[in-house]
């Protein structure tokens, strides 16, 4: 029970960290308008900003939430559903969603497996400082479904930390609020019977991957 808090605790600590940025510019442009200072960039900034927040929130809330979308109703999370939230959640930033139609991919995923995707596309993104590609591949195969996700870009990097807190069996203090949501992965990757993968050649190129038993599979 005390793991359980603390992650909970990590894990509110990072969404507020990813919230308080846009929110804070929603403020201060907000403040501005009460000072009648608010000019047409000021205005610009709080509709980005506020978009952003909104963006981010259906992300999390899918992401890391008990319920939410459609995947609470039926127990699955659409594929659609899925580009969509993730198209939005990286929108603005320096990393651009690619994610390729395929015949081998399933219509919808579980919803516990849909998380997992979710979370592999963030961890993606954060290993372009310098922007580039994230490219999603998901496939129907006869021992289940896979997951691929990658990052490439000039100076991509996998970082330790992450690496470290995607492991199963780290420890909790090696978990902090900037790796949380690895970790959290992981263990929604475990509870789906899977498990994440990373490879990290030094092609300029992360790769993230998971592939989970034919009773967690997606449907076509």
């Amino acid at each position: 029970m005390t793991a359980d808090i603390h992650l909970a605790q990590l894990l509110c600590s990072r969404l507020c960290h990813d919230l308080v940025g846009p929110a804070g510019a929603v403020n201060a442009g907000l403040e501005l308008a009460e000072e009648g200072d608010l000019d047409g960039d000021a205005l610009d900034l709080v509709t980005s900003s506020a978009a952003e927040v909104t963006r981010r929130l259906a992300f999390f809330r899918i992401a890391f939430g008990a319920a939410g979308g459609k995947a609470s109703a039926v127990g699955t999370l659409s594929l659609n559903e899925a580009r969509e939230l993730a198209g939005e959640m990286l929108a603005g930033g320096k990393a651009e969603l690619e994610w390729p139609d395929s015949s081998h991919a399933p219509d919808s995923l579980p919803a516990g497996v849909g998380k997992v995707l979710l979370l592999m596309i963030l961890l993606a993104s954060e290993c372009l400082p310098r922007g580039g590609p994230v490219t999603v591949h998901t496939a129907a195969l006869p021992e289940g479904v896979g997951l691929a996700v990658s990052a490439q870009g000039v100076g991509a990097v996998l970082k330790a930390d992450l690496v470290t807190a995607l492991d199963p069996d780290a420890a909790e203090d090696a978990v902090s609020a900037r790796t949380v949501h690895a970790y959290f992965a992981q263990v929604l990757a475990r509870a789906e019977g899977g498990r994440i993968e990373t490879s990290d050649e030094d092609d300029g190129e992360i790769r993230f991957m998971a592939l989970f038993p034919q009773d967690k599979g997606g449907r076509g």
